[in-house]
C-alpha cells in the first residue's frame, strides 16, 4: 500500500469513524484468510504501534465484528472475525479512497507548474 493510498485511507477513516487507523485494520481483518489473527500481526502488517490499533480495536470488539478467542498457551492474544457485511462496506470505502486519491493525483498533474 502506498503513502498517498494509506493516508486517502486514513482520511476516510477519520471521516467514517472518528478513527484514523479503523479502515486499514477492518481492511486487514477482512483479508485474513482464516479470519483469526492477533493485535501483534495487525501492527506488523500496517505498520504501525499496537497502542494506535487499540482504540479501534475496541470499537470492533464493542460492535461485535470480532470477538476474543479463549486464551491458549501462547504468549498472543488471538481474535476471530464474525460474520458481517461491515467487511464488505470497509472495501466499499478503500474503494471510495482509491477514487479520492486518484482524482486528487490528476489533480495535482492538470494543476501543476510548467
Amino acid at each position: 500500500m502506498g503513502t498517498e493510498n494509506r493516508e486517502a485511507l486514513r482520511s476516510v477513516s477519520q471521516a467514517a469513524f472518528g478513527q484514523q487507523h479503523r479502515l486499514e485494520l477492518m481492511l486487514c481483518i477482512a483479508n485474513a484468510e482464516d479470519g483469526i489473527f492477533s493485535l501483534t500481526e495487525l501492527a506488523k502488517a500496517l505498520d504501525v504501534t499496537m497502542s494506535s490499533l487499540q482504540r479501534p480495536m475496541d470499537s470492533l470488539l464493542a460492535t461485535q465484528l470480532i470477538s476474543a478467542l479463549p486464551d491458549a498457551d501462547s504468549k498472543y492474544r488471538y481474535y476471530t472475525r464474525n460474520p458481517s457485511a461491515a467487511w464488505a462496506w470497509a472495501h466499499e470505502l478503500a474503494q471510495q479512497a482509491d477514487e479520492v486519491e486518484a482524482v486528487g493525483t490528476e489533480l495535482t498533474r492538470v494543476h501543476a507548474p510548467r
